[in-house]
C-alpha cells in the first residue's frame, strides 16, 4: 500500500508540473485582408525581473517557429540589442522597422502573473484487516499504524499572455490573441508554448499565409 501511494503521489506531482496554456481571447481586424508578409521583426515588451531573459526566449521561439513556416523572422534583441528601440520616439521606431524592410511586427506582452495558494488535504492509508473494538490492544495497534499524509500548500502560477501582429506599411493592428499559462516548468517552456499557440491561431484565422 505504501508503494503505490507513493507512486499515485508521483503521478500527481508530475501531471501538476505539465504547463497549461488555452487562448483566452482572439481577434482580427474583420474589414482587413492581411497581405502575405515576407519579414516580420517579434518584439517582447516587458517589465519586471529577469525581462532580458524572458525576453529572449519569447522573441527567439516566435522567430524560430516563423522561420520554419518559411518567413523571415528577426528577434529585436538580435538585431537592435537588449536595449532595442530605447528612447526613440514612435514614428521614429516605424520608420526604422520601414526602412529595414520590415513589414509586419509581432508584440508579445506579459499582462500580469498571478500566484494562488491551494490547499491540498491529507490523507489516511488504513492497515488492512479487521477491528475487534473489545480487545484495547488490536484497536490501539490498528490506530498506532496507521499512514498519515498531513496536508500542504500548493502556488500555482499563471501568467497571462497578449501577442498582436501590427502591419507596418500600415500602421495597423491586424490581430490579437490573449492565452494563459498555468506552472510552466521553465521560462524557456513558457515561450515555447504561447509561440505554439498565436501562430496557430493566426494560421487559422488567415493571418499567415
Amino acid at each position: 500500500m505504501k508503494k503505490l501511494l507513493l507512486l499515485l503521489m508521483s503521478l500527481l506531482i508530475l501531471a501538476g508540473s505539465c504547463t497549461i496554456t488555452r487562448l483566452t481571447s482572439v481577434w482580427k481586424d474583420p474589414s482587413f485582408e492581411s497581405p502575405v508578409y515576407r519579414n516580420i521583426m517579434v518584439i517582447a515588451l516587458l517589465e519586471g525581473v529577469n525581462k532580458r531573459e524572458l525576453r529572449e526566449y519569447f522573441e527567439n521561439h516566435m522567430a524560430g517557429d516563423l522561420l520554419q513556416m518559411g518567413y523571415n523572422a528577426k528577434a529585436a534583441t538580435t538585431v537592435y540589442g537588449p536595449r532595442s528601440f530605447q528612447g526613440k520616439s514612435e514614428e521614429e521606431v516605424i520608420q526604422l522597422l520601414r526602412t529595414d524592410g520590415y513589414d509586419a511586427v509581432i508584440t508579445i506582452t506579459v499582462l500580469d502573473v498571478v500566484k494562488e495558494d491551494n490547499y491540498v488535504r491529507g490523507t489516511v492509508e488504513y492497515w488492512p484487516g479487521g477491528i475487534y473494538y473489545s480487545r484495547f490492544g488490536r484497536y490501539y495497534y490498528y490506530w498506532y499504524n496507521r499512514v498519515y499524509q498531513p496536508g500542504y500548500y500548493v502556488t500555482s502560477t499563471t501568467y497571462l499572455v497578449e501577442g498582436n501582429l501590427f502591419d507596418i506599411a500600415r500602421d495597423r493592428l491586424v490581430f490579437s490573441a490573449k492565452t494563459e499559462s498555468m506552472d510552466p516548468a521553465t521560462l524557456d517552456n513558457l515561450g515555447h508554448r504561447f509561440s505554439i499557440k498565436l501562430l496557430k491561431a493566426m494560421k487559422e484565422k488567415s493571418v499567415l499565409k
